[in-house]
């Protein structure tokens, strides 16, 4: 089964993070199935212009009219995929006017396609932080409800070349075996990739049960047992160390579970406290999957 990503797309041609990310994590060995997802800002200047551009190639699947900015962050987004020789079994593009801002649009194209994984770069992910930033008190119970994910979110900054692998943080709690559900199924199929499972906390009480359990869930997506390792560190500030740990491993990605380990409301929006908030703010040179 091909694997299936949306990909969002802004007009800032010069920071499609996503599509580069992508591309260098994938290459040609995983066929996947790709759908280019872009917005057209109610506050842009594309959006009052009169004309709009389809595409002239009719083999090309496209829903909506693209603006010209909208075309061409697409046609690079395009180029970027080919030049890095990704397998590419089918790619369309839909374009949209913005309904109720960008983040609840792309979480509710999201929640509409079965898609494996939601891709957003540098300028999606601006608009996440004021989402994970906010005290979770402040937030409205309905826009929470409105935007909740259900799927995974990889957020991707400027990806460093020759970075290889994933970086799958654990504490126990069932939103990190969902991560590691996750990690496994994408890397059953991207087998030039190895994980680490990580078990960053104040003690190392229960991380071999952890470990464990984690590993049995990757071996049973898939992952040859040749390909998981673990390491464990102590550590009063998760965030810190998953950082640390990610550049000293020179890891593409990094994934988390977005619940902590005792769960609840307080936690889904910023696991331990905010450490994927931290997380959101601080990463670079990598990818950082959420998943719910």
């Amino acid at each position: 089964m091909n694997l299936h990503f949306l990909i969002n797309i802004s007009s800032d041609t010069e920071n499609l993070h996503g599509i580069r990310f992508f591309s260098s994590f994938f290459g040609d060995e995983v066929s996947c199935n790709v759908t280019l997802f872009h917005i057209c800002r109610l506050d842009s200047n594309d959006a009052s212009e009169a004309l709009l551009e389809a595409w002239q190639n009719p083999e090309d699947k496209v829903e909506g009219n693209l603006t010209v900015g909208a075309k061409k962050a697409l046609d690079k987004a395009k180029r970027d995929i080919q030049r890095n020789h990704v397998n590419i079994n089918e790619m369309k593009t839909k374009s949209v006017k913005e309904r109720y801002g960008k983040v609840k649009d792309i979480l509710g194209e999201s929640s509409q396609g079965l898609y494996d994984a939601m891709i957003l770069g540098r300028r999606a992910t601006y608009a996440l932080q004021w989402l994970f930033d906010r005290p979770a008190d402040e937030i409205p119970l309905a826009l929470i409800n409105d935007t909740a994910l259900d799927c995974p979110l990889w957020v991707c900054t400027e990806p460093e070349p020759g970075r290889k692998n994933v970086l799958l943080c654990v504490d126990g709690g069932e939103s990190s075996y969902r991560a590691a559900d996750h990690v496994g199924y994408i890397l059953s199929q991207a087998r030039q990739h190895h994980v680490t499972v990580f078990h960053a906390a104040a003690t190392d009480s229960g991380s071999d049960e952890i470990f464990a359990k984690t590993v049995d869930i990757l071996v049973g997506q898939g992952v040859e047992k040749e390909r998981i390792h673990t390491k464990k560190s102590w550590s009063v500030s998760p965030a810190a160390t998953i950082l640390s740990e990610k550049n000293n491993g020179s890891y593409a990605a990094v994934a988390v579970g977005l619940e902590g380990s005792s769960g609840g409301f307080l936690t889904r929006i910023g696991m331990q406290g905010g450490t994927t908030a931290a997380l959101i703010k601080k990463i670079s040179k990598a990818s950082l999957w959420c998943i719910p």
